[in-house]
């Protein structure tokens, strides 16, 4: 191995040790996409929302409003949590939709979409025994709430499928109180899930 090095010409090896570099340097930071960097914009305008402030703050803004509206269960208690996840809607939707595999990757943004849906699911379906049939499909939701239900849900269906959207419905409506006794079309057309949203 030593001969082959010092007969080898220096250009070449030269050469070799460039193409050598930059394919490490490319590996340990591979070329960024556009998708990328909006992902960045988003994470960025979001970080006050989704992540711990520092060190003596363990629990995000979005943790401590979620808990507080999950224990609270109305409109006062769920105002914030609402405001902020509407925010966080509006910089998901402003990503384009070619970018959906990469939004798809990102861990926090698929767990606060379906917890919120999930949440907004309960909420809607409230703490009554299966014996009460609830007219309202929305619980105390208005309008304003159930078009922010009807945002998450599409971009769930953006970027986890129709498939995945539909699996975290099923699990969720097995969940409710009262559904072990009732049917699947009764869960089903009592949920929010059924309502529609165009």
């Amino acid at each position: 191995m030593d001969e082959l090095l010092r007969r080898a010409p220096r250009t070449l090896l030269a050469l070799v040790a460039i193409v050598l570099g930059f394919g490490l340097i490319i590996g340990f930071n591979p070329p960024r996409s556009v998708c990328d960097e909006q992902l960045d914009v988003f994470r960025e305008s979001q970080k006050l929302f989704l992540n711990a402030s520092g060190t003596k703050v363990s629990k995000s803004i979005a943790t401590e409003t979620f808990e507080l509206c999950k224990a609270d269960n109305g409109p006062g208690g769920c105002f914030d949590f609402f405001h902020n996840i509407r925010g966080m809607v509006d910089g998901l939707e402003r990503i384009p939709k070619k970018c959906a595999e990469t939004v798809a990757a990102d861990e926090m943004v698929k767990g606060w979409i379906f917890k919120t849906l999930t949440l907004m699911t309960q909420i809607a379906w409230g703490d009554s025994d299966s014996a009460v049939y609830v007219s309202k499909k929305h619980g105390w939701m208005d309008a304003a709430d159930f078009r922010l239900f009807c945002r998450l849900k599409s971009l769930a269906n953006r970027f986890y499928s129709e498939d995945g959207v539909q699996t975290l419905r099923e699990s969720v409506l097995a969940t409710l109180p009262g559904a072990d006794k009732m049917s699947r079309e009764q869960k089903w057309s009592r949920s929010i899930f059924s309502s529609p949203c165009d």
